[in-house]
C-alpha cells in the first residue's frame, strides 16, 4: 500500500534519482521535476502530501515555487533543500509556508524519517478536516 505522494524538485539529476529510489523503497509514490516550471505543472494536476524543493534552480527559484505551490495546495507540506542556507532565506521561506529545511549534503535516512513524519501529519490534518 502506498503511504503517501511525494514530489522531489531539484535541478540535480543525482539528487532527484537518489531521493526517488530511497523514498520508493519506503512505499512512497514519488514524482520528480527538474525545475520549478515542471514542478508547478505537477502540483496543478496532482495532490501531494510532501514536496522536497530545492531553493536554487535555473528556471524558477524555490521561493517562487513555494509561494505558488502553497496557493495551489495549502495542505501540502513543503520541505526546502539547499546547500546555501542563509538566515534571511530560511526566514523568508518559513513565512511563505515552508515546514522545514534540509541542508545538502544529507543522509537519505534523515530524509526518509522527515518525509514519513510529514506524510502522517498531512493525513492527520486531512482526517481532522474530513478530507479523508
Amino acid at each position: 500500500m502506498i503511504m503517501g505522494k511525494i514530489l522531489v524538485v531539484d535541478d540535480d539529476s543525482v539528487i532527484r534519482n537518489v531521493l526517488k529510489k530511497v523514498l520508493e523503497s519506503e512505499k512512497l509514490e514519488v514524482d520528480v521535476a527538474e525545475g520549478g516550471s515542471k514542478a508547478l505543472e505537477f502540483i496543478k494536476n496532482t495532490e501531494y502530501d510532501v514536496i522536497l524543493l530545492d531553493i536554487i534552480m535555473e528556471d524558477l527559484d524555490g521561493i517562487e515555487v513555494l509561494r505558488k505551490a502553497k496557493k495551489i495546495s495549502p495542505l501540502t507540506i513543503v520541505i526546502m533543500m539547499t546547500a546555501y542556507s542563509s538566515p534571511d532565506y530560511v526566514l523568508h521561506a518559513l513565512t511563505l509556508g515552508a515546514t522545514d529545511f534540509v541542508e545538502k549534503p544529507f543522509e537519505p535516512e534523515n530524509i526518509i524519517k522527515l518525509v514519513k513524519e510529514n506524510v502522517e501529519r498531512v493525513k492527520r490534518w486531512k482526517k481532522t478536516l474530513g478530507l479523508l
